[in-house]
């Protein structure tokens, strides 16, 4: 690549063409024409795109009302004829007003959020005890958990793309470091299906307030000469202008933190990139590597928020109105002129037959109270409706907490969840994949960080295995009813019953009790001396092994023996109900 200024699209573009030789644009460009007719620039409509959706997510009325201002301002100027629906949204046409309550619901940070809590924490090892050890150690260092569930998911879910990235720095910690990196900072080469290269991107700022970008660029390289798929990681460090718009090629040096920095490294006869790209949803348009759960909600969201405003605003509207004649107010001792009341805090006293400007007694009430009759129940239908409209495809009412119908079983209660679960069980799809590889990533990494360079690595694909809870309803009531019909039902066992209910939260000690205390139950319910059959039922429990079901058997034995015409047997010792039943047989 020269050392030009050039638009971070055009380095993209030139690094793919670099690596690729070519690029594949993936769709036909007169279809691709006709979608963009009226669209000036398409990398600003994708900038645009993924600010507002962090905007909706970040669920501040100040953030939104900046926002839709500003772009409504600038932005939209830049396409005007693609953003002109955008520029009649409630948010922006109020922007204009000053005595107007805007009242945001926060419904798309509450999708979001109760998206990434059903889907649960999942649980990454390994089958042996060493490499599970290890692995454990890396992702408790990296807080793994709380960087996917507060960043990694939200922002994938929002912006509909991310991706991770394995670092080591010996100076700050013995293991790998774990990072994620967000839509606008990160960009993707694809060849067909196959992804070939990632690039990174880091921004820095001197002292003098100077911006810098610094690009690493993960990509696979095959050497033809080795017959064999190498790593390579290019560093490259650009100047940015003042609208940050170009950038231009400078030397690593040029900033101190990054003087020790290598510009290239190469890792022979290795396929991982020692990162993956975060994506739950693909994007149909293919002008997004992936899709946001945000995109054709926007207009809903925002049409909530105009509800949710109209009906705080007639809250206002409707507080009493008090209609007064001004010469019983008190007067500003400087002025003469009278003090008006406070908007929420009215009181007066109330004077009768004083006389009015006229010097007439009036005889009437100086003050009259009167209240408007508004329907407030329409705003708050209309937002339901709108909330059931925005979450559609995504997940189902009861997971928000909405109750439709208020009669409905438990059966109904759990076909409502469908729709919830069908979402959680493709996001875990997706998921579970990019663990899997980040988790043997890391694992490669640690090897990676201790030893030299150039030395083998013993192993580059680990079986890792990544678990999720089956029941997208954690509660333990819920794991409850569910094992325990399966157990009562025969259709699982004891170990399998308590390992599902109490997971990790009993240590193996506890589980093996809970077991034995099961076992002791059971023989306890199947022999019980001299049971008493009004405890039991007419008939006990059927085919135990106890003093009344042996009575009942012996005497129905009696009875077909005297049918028969057997004699009693006159001998004293203990009468076996098998052994009389044998001897029938032989009859």
């Amino acid at each position: 690549m020269g050392k030009q200024s050039i638009t971070h699209k055009e380095y993209i573009r030139l690094k793919a063409l670099g690596i690729l030789g070519v690029v594949d644009i993936g769709q036909d460009p007169r279809v691709r024409a006709n979608m963009y007719t009226f669209v000036n620039d398409i990398d600003e409509v994708k900038k645009e795109r993924l600010e507002e959706y962090n905007t909706w997510y970040l669920g501040d009325s100040d953030r939104l009302k900046n926002f839709f201002t500003r772009a409504n301002a600038v932005d939209y100027n830049t396409d005007p004829l693609y953003n002109e629906n955008k520029k009649s949204y409630f948010w922006a046409v109020s922007s204009t007003e000053t005595d107007i309550k805007r009242t945001h619901s926060g419904h798309p940070r509450n999708i979001v959020d109760t998206l990434v809590y059903v889907m649960g924490l999942p649980e990454v090892g390994h089958a042996n005890k060493d490499v599970d050890k290890t692995l454990s150690k890396i992702l408790k260092a990296n807080k793994f958990n709380t960087l996917l569930n507060q960043k990694s998911r939200p922002l994938t879910l929002v912006e509909g793309w991310g991706a991770w990235k394995i670092n080591w720095d010996e100076r700050f910690s013995d293991y790998p470091i774990l990072l994620y990196y967000r839509a606008d900072k990160v960009d993707f080469i694809y060849s067909g299906n196959s992804l070939r290269a990632i690039i990174y991107k880091d921004f820095y700022q001197d002292k003098n307030g100077q911006m810098y970008v610094l690009y690493e660029t993960r990509w696979l390289g095959y050497d033809e000469e080795k017959k064999e798929t190498d790593l390579h990681i290019d560093k490259e460090l650009y100047r940015m202008s003042e609208n940050n718009d170009v950038i231009t090629p400078c030397k690593l040096t040029d900033l101190p933190q990054l003087r020790d920095v290598v510009e290239h490294v190469q890792v022979s006869n290795f396929k991982r990139f020692l990162g993956a790209p975060s994506i739950f949803f693909a994007d149909s348009s293919e002008e997004f590597y992936g899709r946001s759960i945000f995109t054709g909600k926007t207009d809903i969201f925002d049409d909530i928020d105009q509800c949710f405003s109209q009906g705080a605003n007639s809250v206002r509207r409707s507080t009493v109105h008090e209609y007064f004649n001004t010469l019983y107010l008190e007067t500003d001792a400087a002025t003469g002129l009278p003090i008006m009341p406070h908007a929420f805090d009215r009181k007066y006293i109330q004077y009768r037959g004083m006389g009015g400007a006229d010097g007439n007694a009036t005889g009437l009430s100086p003050v009259q109270v009167v209240q408007p009759q508004i329907n407030f129940s329409q705003y708050a239908a209309e937002e339901q409706n709108l909330l059931i409209h925005a979450i559609s495809g995504l997940m189902s009412p009861a997971t928000l907490g909405i109750d439709i119908a208020k009669k409905d079983n438990a059966a109904s209660e759990r076909e409502k969840e469908k729709v919830t679960i069908f979402t959680r069980t493709s996001m875990i799809r997706e998921e579970q994949t990019t663990i899997e590889i980040i988790a043997q990533d890391l694992l490669v990494a640690n090897e990676l960080m201790h030893n030299d360079i150039d030395e083998p690595l013993t192993c580059t694909d680990y079986d890792v295995y990544v678990k999720y809870d089956e029941f997208a309803d954690q509660s333990f009531e819920s794991r409850l009813e569910v094992i325990l019909t399966a157990w009562q039902s025969g259709f699982m066992s004891n170990e399998m019953a308590v390992d599902t209910l109490y997971g990790n939260n009993l240590s193996d000690d506890k589980k093996k009790k809970e077991l034995k205390y099961i076992e002791e139950q059971k023989k306890a319910q199947q022999q019980i001396p001299n049971s008493d059959p009004t405890q039991q039922g007419d008939m006990g429990i059927l085919g135990a092994e106890n003093d009344y079901n042996t009575s009942r058997e012996q005497v129905a034995i009696d009875d077909l023996k005297e049918d028969m015409g057997i004699p009693e047997l006159t001998s004293t010792a203990p009468r076996d109900p098998k052994k009389d039943l044998a001897e029938i047989r032989e009859q």
